[in-house]
C-alpha cells in the first residue's frame, strides 16, 4: 500500500503531468493507492487560497474529480498516528532534523498503516525510521 504525499496529487492537477509520473502511477494498482486528509486540507488550502479566476475555478474542479477517485481511500489522523506524530517529532527535533507538522502528520499515518509514502520531497522525510520512500518521478 502506497500512501501519496501532497506534492503527487498536485502534479496530477496539471494541465502537463510529468511523464514518469503517470507510468508510475499506470503500474500500480489502483486498490493500494492512499491519500490522507491532510493532503486533502492542504490541497483544499492552496485552492482556497487563490484568487478568484478561471484558474481557480478549473483547480477546484480537477481536484473534486481527483478526489473522487480516492472515496473511502483517504487516511484520517487518528489516535495511533497522533502518537506516532508526537515520537517522530521529538525524535527529529532532539536529532537536529526539524520537520513541517504537515509532513510529520503524513509520515505518521504512513507509518501506523505500514505504507510506503511517495513524495517527490524525499529530503523532507529522509532518516524517518521505518518510513520506506518512492520517488514516482525516477
Amino acid at each position: 500500500m502506497i500512501l501519496l504525499d501532497t506534492n503527487v496529487l498536485s502534479e496530477l492537477m496539471r494541465t502537463s503531468v510529468s511523464q514518469p509520473v503517470v507510468d508510475w502511477l499506470d503500474h500500480q494498482p489502483v486498490s493500494s493507492l492512499f491519500i490522507s486528509a491532510i493532503t486533502r486540507a492542504e490541497i483544499e488550502l492552496g485552492i482556497g487560497l487563490l484568487p478568484n479566476s478561471k484558474k481557480k475555478d478549473q483547480l477546484d474542479q480537477a481536484a473534486g474529480k481527483m478526489f473522487d477517485e480516492f472515496i473511502g481511500r483517504c487516511l484520517p489522523f487518528e489516535e495511533t498516528a497522533a502518537i506516532e506524530y508526537g515520537r517522530l517529532v521529538s525524535r527529529r527535533r532532539k536529532a537536529g532534523h526539524p520537520i513541517s507538522i504537515e509532513d510529520a502528520m503524513i509520515s505518521a499515518i504512513a507509518l501506523t498503516h505500514g505504507m510506503s509514502l511517495a513524495t517527490r520531497n524525499t529530503k523532507d522525510f529522509s532518516s524517518i525510521d521505518g518510513l520506506e520512500l518512492i520517488n514516482p518521478w525516477k
